[in-house]
């Protein structure tokens, strides 16, 4: 069963690096079916993300795809713990989840990508440590670090044969958003050496990745 309908109408490929809070920059990227950059730009609010979206044209020519977004306010090491105060734990009672704190990933944004998906828009969300491992970035150096991305943009470049991509590192969130654009190339154009499946679900989307 494929993924998308219509596959022969679809022109645009774009790709949305969604961060967990306002505070924290987001992307756009926008590709053409050659791997050629027609947009990149900094997100920040999600005003800014509905903007971009509403106003994009084309839009049931195109594929979106929106990462799923960690959520930057779970309490995940010793110094959040700690800068909170809480009651005392009654651990015959079950700690409520205020805020959703003990989530993994935020929900933001959720709603309005649903309501698209209802109005017949090819969107769907994707896991960036999935693609980065595809192509090897996961392990080799620290996640975010300038090495990384220096690393995913040279191979990027080189392997898409990406020549609108800079000399010069660009921002992380740039470069997470070309890879959701990219996976939506390849959910469009299959290629022998990747194929894209439904991983799992996240707030009534499917999930995309590369197998």
């Amino acid at each position: 069963m494929d993924i998308i309908k219509s596959k022969d109408l679809k022109i645009s490929f774009v790709g949305i690096s969604l961060s967990g809070l306002s505070t924290t920059e987001s992307a756009v990227a926008v590709l053409d079916g050659n791997y050629n950059v027609i947009t990149l730009d900094k997100l920040f609010s999600m005003n800014d993300v509905k903007y971009f979206i509403n106003n994009f044209p084309g839009k049931k020519n195109a594929v979106f795809m929106v990462s799923v977004p960690e959520n930057e306010i779970m309490i995940s090491s010793k110094w959040k713990y700690n800068s909170r105060t809480y009651d005392v734990v009654n651990f015959d009672v079950e700690m409520k989840n205020q805020d959703g704190w003990t989530n993994r990933f935020s929900a933001r944004g959720s709603e309005y990508f649903k309501e698209l998906s209802t109005k017949g828009i090819d969107i769907f969300r994707y896991d960036i440590d999935n693609l980065k491992k595809i192509y090897g970035n996961c392990c080799a150096y620290k996640d975010r670090t300038p090495i990384d991305c220096k690393s995913l943009q040279d191979t990027l470049r080189i392997k898409y044969n990406m020549r609108d991509l800079p000399c010069n590192m660009l921002p992380v969130a740039q470069l997470e958003a070309i890879l959701g654009a990219i996976l939506a190339i390849i959910t469009v154009k299959p290629q022998e050496e990747y194929t894209c499946s439904i991983i799992g679900n996240f707030e009534h989307l499917p999930i995309i990745g590369i197998n």
